[in-house]
């Protein structure tokens, strides 16, 4: 992950703040950690699509090299 160096501020409701610090207890993580994951993944997010076609991708090589 790139340097963290910028700030920004988010509201979040009572019960949303306290799934967030469940949530990134569970994962030993702090909170604001927790939501730069969350927003990283949500924007590189790939279509179930996206995602089967780079394992058929995949699945063509092994067979190419005989690695599968």
């Amino acid at each position: 992950m790139s340097k963290v160096d910028k700030r920004f501020t988010i509201l979040f409701s009572d019960e949303e703040l306290m799934l967030l610090k469940a949530n990134a207890n569970l994962r030993g993580m702090s909170v604001g950690e927790l939501v730069r994951v969350s927003v990283q993944n949500e924007i590189t997010q790939k279509s179930v699509a996206d995602k089967l076609r780079a394992l058929h991708k995949i699945y063509n090589l092994g067979k190419q090299s005989s690695i599968l």
